[in-house]
């Protein structure tokens, strides 16, 4: 009897481990990087009116405006924290912002000491300081406070954004990261067709890629939340 035609019972397998293709993740991060680079440079490049006439005529949802407010407010008129499971995640500060004549007045959203710039009894702008930011749509939690408020001078359904320059930095960051990402994941697939680096310098590539990942996926979660 010839038992090389017999198994020894354990089950066998053929063939090595199937390779995962890397196309998905490279279009995902091909987007983010169009997406990235796409919001940070349209952001940076917008054509400015100045806040003079912002006062005067109004301005439109994603315009931009600019400008040096005579009078604002010390500390901010309204807070409002975005919560996820109950838990504090970001607060925003809104400020209102007066014209020459105090007659009209707009709401802007900046961070926790921009009130620093004003005097705590007239209002006035004791530091000099020039704003410049998105027009952006306000938010139903914001208006709700608007409602129990005696705000009648301010237009209450858009507030310029003086973060916005913040925001378009971090849209670069975000795009360049990926776009990087996309260069450096193609090109070990192309060289080691798929498999893990197995090299000092790949596997430090490969830990830096992840941190910076987490760091994308922080801020593109940071950006979600204030738009």
């Amino acid at each position: 009897m010839d038992l090389r035609n017999f198994s020894d019972g354990n089950p066998t397998f053929e063939g090595g481990r199937k390779n995962v293709s890397p196309v998905p993740a490279i279009i995902v991060l091909a987007v983010l990087a169009v997406l990235g680079l796409f919001m940070g440079i349209s952001g940076m490049t917008k054509k400015s009116q100045s806040l003079d006439d912002a006062f005067k005529f109004g301005y439109k949802d994603g315009s931009c405006v600019s400008g040096e407010p005579a009078y604002g407010a010390h500390h901010p008129n309204f807070e409002y924290s975005h919560r996820i499971c109950g838990l504090p995640i970001l607060k925003e500060y809104y400020y209102i912002i007066l014209s020459d004549d105090e007659q009209s007045g707009l709401l802007v959203r900046a961070d926790k000491d921009f009130g620093e710039n004003f005097d705590s009894e007239n209002y006035n702008n004791i530091s000099g300081i020039k704003i410049k930011g998105n027009v952006k749509s306000t938010s139903r939690k914001v208006k709700e406070n608007f409602s129990g408020s005696d705000y009648r001078i301010l237009p209450n359904e858009y507030y310029i954004d003086l973060l916005s320059n913040k925001m378009n930095i971090r849209w670069l960051i975000i795009g360049i990261y990926n776009a990087l990402a996309v260069v450096l994941l193609t090109i070990h697939f192309i060289k080691n067709r798929g498999s893990a680096p197995e090299t000092a310098v790949g596997k430090i590539m490969a830990a830096v890629m992840i941190i910076g990942a987490l760091v994308c996926t922080y801020l593109l979660l940071y950006m979600i939340v204030q738009i």
